[in-house]
């Protein structure tokens, strides 16, 4: 079966561009997220609850998980944004939070 992934935008300090990043390849959040359904196996609200404060813990307002958006082509009013790896995944928080529910009961099913 293969492993998690939900991608986001950060910015790569070492090679100084914009890339993706897998959250689930974080070995803290998806630790986090793997002890969260063991915990709570049948509440999807308690686990989604734990899930969104890990997720906070970790990537939320820190800049080496920040990135800039702006306009293009550029305007003359100030049109950027700095936007997190918190704020993206929340952005579609309901998918997201469905999908690591559902593949964690798929891997239990599996035995995994």
């Amino acid at each position: 079966m293969r492993p998690m992934h939900w991608v986001v935008y950060i910015d790569n300090i070492n090679t100084k561009r914009i890339e993706t990043f897998d959250v689930f390849k974080h070995a803290g959040f998806a630790e986090d997220v793997r002890k969260a359904y063991k915990r709570h196996k049948d509440n999807f609200d308690a686990f989604s609850e734990d899930v969104r404060r890990s997720l906070a813990y970790y990537f939320w307002s820190r800049c080496e998980w920040e990135v800039i958006l702006s306009a293009w082509p550029p305007t003359n009013r100030i049109s950027q944004r700095k936007i997190d790896v918190y704020e993206q995944v929340r952005n579609n928080w309901d998918v997201f939070i469905a999908y690591a529910w559902n593949r964690c009961h798929e891997r239990k099913r599996r035995g995994e």
